[in-house]
């Protein structure tokens, strides 16, 4: 079954169910193949491995459920209005915990980026001859020139690292956001959405751009560190 064929069985079910935020739900499943599929998962395999559609949206249906049926199961209700009171007090604990887990991630992502703008910063007074209040010890051009190349690799090596490390963030809140909301539709008796994976969410193009300039970069950064001290050791006799 193809990311069509699922989606459109799936809309066609949560249709005849009347489930009132189908849009929200189609929605959902459409990130999760594109998740999938920029992890390298076929669209068959994604649907094979979520299984059938009618079963997804039967999930759904407790929402659509009638009013009027609804208010015969007063003491169900009380239970689950009880457990959801519950869940949502361990998740306000889990809040705090997560948010200042959150906090310290990108705190280490504003260092990344600080480091990546001092290396580049550094490589330019090295390549232009630049020696902002003495701050450079004094050393031969083309040694420096060298040196402030494998110092400019290792900004754009910090670059890509702080891309990645943002986009580990991003997916990384999604996933706990869904995490979180899954929590409260279990407790409240509703239907619960796939979960997110936590790794790095990047389009394949995109993904092997950045692996290609973060691998030459690299390469960089070490020959021309080895150049680079080599040349110092001599010069400097």
């Amino acid at each position: 079954m193809t990311k069509n064929e699922f989606l459109a069985r799936l809309a066609e079910e949560l249709d005849r169910k009347k489930v009132a935020d189908a849009a929200d739900i189609i929605s959902e499943y459409e990130q999760h193949f594109a998740f999938k599929m920029a992890d390298g998962f076929s669209e068959e395999e994604i649907a094979a491995k979520l299984g059938d559609p009618v079963a997804h949206a039967a999930q759904f249906e407790s929402s659509a459920a009638d009013p009027s049926s609804a208010s015969s199961s007063r003491g169900g209700r009380d239970g689950r209005g009880g457990r959801k009171a519950v869940t949502v007090i361990g998740l306000c604990f889990a809040d705090l915990f997560a948010g200042i887990f959150f906090v310290l991630l990108m705190a280490w992502e504003v260092i990344m980026i600080a480091f990546s703008l001092a290396c580049a910063a550094i490589a330019v007074c090295l390549l232009g001859k630049l020696n902002i209040y003495s701050l450079i010890p004094p050393m031969p051009y083309w040694c420096a020139a060298i040196l402030g190349l494998a110092i400019a690799a290792l900004s754009v090596l910090a670059a890509v690292g702080s891309v990645y490390f943002a986009a580990f963030v991003r997916q990384l809140m999604r996933s706990y956001g869904r995490f979180h909301h899954n929590a409260i539709a279990a407790a409240s008796g509703k239907a619960v959405l796939p979960s997110l994976a936590i790794h790095p969410q990047l389009a394949p193009k995109a993904n092997r751009r950045l692996r290609t300039i973060a691998l030459i970069a690299l390469i960089i950064f070490v020959v021309f560190t080895i150049l680079g001290m080599i040349v110092a050791m001599i010069s400097s006799g």
